[in-house]
């Protein structure tokens, strides 16, 4: 260990290759299935261990595996038979209680998460979600995702083209007018009440916009002559009456300018007028608008 925190590497003095090697080979057969050929490459391949074993060790090293719990099946393709981790007994359980307690989190946690950080809270609920026994809690769980039937690659492309500020032309399909092509310059990916949404300038009204990615069908086509964003940035100040049972949760675009036991003034600053109206009609009656730079 003081080898380690000194050179922050692992050497050979720090690992126990047996050990090491019964992980391995359990990560490989957990992963996909392998033959006694593909497990031996991948040892004399592996960055750290870079040793030649035999079919007899691998052969042990599977028993070894079966002897603490793990269910081992073989399937042969082309007279060659390929193992692989059917259960084992460090599979994770959850059950309903921590399940709900899981989404519940998962759902407040999509009130304010950004892109980034939601993309690899994604993949952590991919991982655990299949451990979930109770399938009406685990539907839940992927419904309430912002890309629930979402192409990743659509995903992936408008991250490239927001980053690049790309004119796009995308067949969106309208909730108001029905499936139609929309160009659009791209200015942002966002997460808004548990949605994913492309914010940019709709080039038919020259207006800021966000259009949720579950509409976009296909991209139809890219410019790619570069656009610089000229974006109006509005800023509002509103009041909120505050009850007994008032709960404010400021935004990433809010500001509190004035808290007091009656009321709480707040400033939003956003490109898109459109969410800044959606955020005041949230608040109902208890919000008093102020004034629009």
């Amino acid at each position: 260990m003081k080898e380690f925190l000194k050179t922050n590497r692992i050497t050979h003095n720090l690992m126990s290759f047996t050990g090491f090697k019964s992980i391995y080979i359990f990560s490989l057969l957990l992963e996909s299935p392998k033959s006694y050929k593909q497990i031996q490459k991948a040892i004399e391949e592996h960055e750290y261990l870079r040793e030649s074993i035999s079919i007899d060790a691998v052969r042990i090293y599977i028993n070894s595996l079966k002897k603490i719990g793990c269910k081992i099946e073989c399937k042969k393709i082309n007279r060659v038979n390929y193992y692989y981790i059917d259960s084992h007994p460090f599979e994770l359980k959850i059950d309903d209680k921590q399940a709900k307690s899981i989404l519940k989190l998962y759902r407040a946690i999509l009130k304010t998460i950004d892109l980034a950080d939601f993309i690899i809270l994604q993949k952590f609920v991919n991982n655990f979600s299949k451990y979930i026994a109770n399938d009406e809690i685990k539907n839940k769980l992927i419904t309430s995702s912002p890309v629930n039937n979402i192409d990743p690659q659509l995903i992936k492309d408008l991250i490239k083209y927001t980053k690049n500020k790309s004119e796009i032309t995308v067949f969106y399909n309208s909730p108001n007018s029905g499936k139609k092509n929309i160009t659009i310059l791209a200015d942002k990916l966002y997460i808004n009440n548990g949605k994913l949404y492309l914010g940019g300038i709709n080039s038919e009204y020259k207006n800021y916009s966000g259009f949720l990615v579950n509409n976009i069908i296909n991209i139809v086509s890219i410019n790619l002559t570069s656009n610089t964003l000229k974006v109006p940035i509005y800023n509002v100040v509103y009041e909120l009456y505050k009850t007994d049972n008032t709960v404010f949760e400021a935004l990433e675009t809010e500001k509190i300018i004035e808290d007091t036991p009656q009321k709480i003034i707040i400033e939003i600053t956003s490109k898109n007028k459109f969410d800044i109206i959606q955020r005041i009609l949230f608040h109902a009656g208890k919000c008093k608008e102020g004034y629009i730079d």
